[in-house]
């Protein structure tokens, strides 16, 4: 691990001396994460939470208790407006492709004043890459749907059509993935995530349970208005997109909280960039507090102490470090002094002058 880190280092100090080919790959990588992350939403999105069943012959509507689940974010207001257009008959959206169209673009269109605030609030970068990735999202979220039962989308569909819990796991996991994906770059997936991701920096907590927190409002808000009656002629109760009654409402609104816990459980357990750890090095060299903080860009404290069994003079050096951090350092402790002892601990919160990178 440690051989990695040196050789991560020197491959840092290249592209310091070559700024050209630091910028371009870079942006190849992004790009590669972003699109990566819309394909992962999409491919969640059409195959768990909204599946195309009238494209599934096999499938009994009537034994399927949910067949749409409730999102979150951005992608839940666009169910929600979709609805609306329902209530006003909008015929032309009984189509489960063309609904999808619309789903979409009100998803895209929604993101965009999200990027004005990403925009001036968070960092040029952070918001282009996260409006490029709801472009993907929403270019992939069309491409894979189809009305063809031989659609390996809706293959997948059929085959999970009565396990709803199944679709929720699965559902949570995809979403989740797709938002991890995009804060390991710095950037978003939209939608709530962005505001939740602000909030996060901020406050210096994990992601998750911002993001939660806003998903029940917008959950809640679909929860509603699906259960307002329909015009039945157009969209039939037995169908894909017809009304629903409170009691299969409250359902999906208990089945959408377990997909937020899974949703919210993926994203803090791959990014633990605000997870917090506090390394307690005892050591009779002194010296070693200069090779840590010349490693990290961290100040560290040093306590003055006496081994109780030695009688000799030691050291305590306290550093606070994120996750990833702390383990280079432990590395690092332990190929300078084979002897420190070192305790790791786990942190709910810092406060103070904690070294962030700037957000670009």
């Amino acid at each position: 691990m440690f051989k990695f880190y040196k050789f991560k280092k020197e491959l840092r100090y290249y592209f310091y001396d070559h700024p050209i080919q630091d910028k371009i790959l870079k942006n190849i990588f992004w790009i590669f994460v972003t699109a990566l992350s819309g394909l992962i939403f999409a491919f969640g999105f059409n195959c768990f939470i909204q599946p195309n069943f009238s494209a599934m012959p096999s499938v009994d509507l009537s034994e399927v208790t949910i067949k749409h689940l409730a999102s979150c974010g951005a992608s839940g207001l666009s169910q929600s407006l979709c609805i609306i257009l329902k209530l006003f008959s909008f015929e032309w959206i009984s189509d489960p492709v063309h609904y999808n169209i619309f789903y979409w673009g009100f998803y895209l269109a929604i993101n965009v004043p999200l990027f004005f605030i990403g925009f001036f609030k968070v960092g040029k970068r952070f918001a282009i890459y996260s409006l490029i990735n709801v472009g993907f999202s929403s270019l992939f979220g069309m491409l894979l749907k189809s009305n063809d039962p031989s659609f390996f989308i809706n293959q997948i569909g059929a085959k999970l059509a009565h396990e709803t819990v199944a679709r929720v796991i699965f559902a949570g996991i995809f979403t989740g993935l797709a938002s991890s994906l995009a804060y390991l770059i710095n950037t978003t997936a939209g939608g709530t995530d962005l505001i939740a991701f602000f909030i996060s920096e901020k406050k210096s907590v994990l992601v998750g349970k911002w993001s939660a927190l806003l998903n029940l409002i917008v959950v809640s808000i679909y929860s509603i208005l699906s259960t307002i009656p329909l015009n039945e002629a157009i969209f039939p109760k037995d169908g894909n997109f017809g009304s629903i009654d409170i009691v299969t409402a409250l359902i999906i609104l208990l089945f959408t909280v377990l997909y937020m816990f899974f949703v919210a459980f993926v994203v803090d357990a791959i990014n633990t960039k605000n997870k917090k750890y506090q390394l307690n090095i005892i050591t009779p060299n002194v010296s070693l507090s200069q090779t840590i903080m010349a490693a990290v860009p961290h100040g560290c404290t040093i306590i003055e102490g006496k081994g109780g069994y030695t009688g000799k003079k030691t050291y305590i050096i306290q550093i606070s470090l994120r996750k990833s951090e702390a383990k280079y350092v432990t590395k690092l402790v332990r190929s300078v002094d084979q002897d420190a002892f070192i305790n790791v601990f786990e942190m709910k919160q810092v406060y103070g002058h904690f070294f962030k990178n700037p957000i670009e």
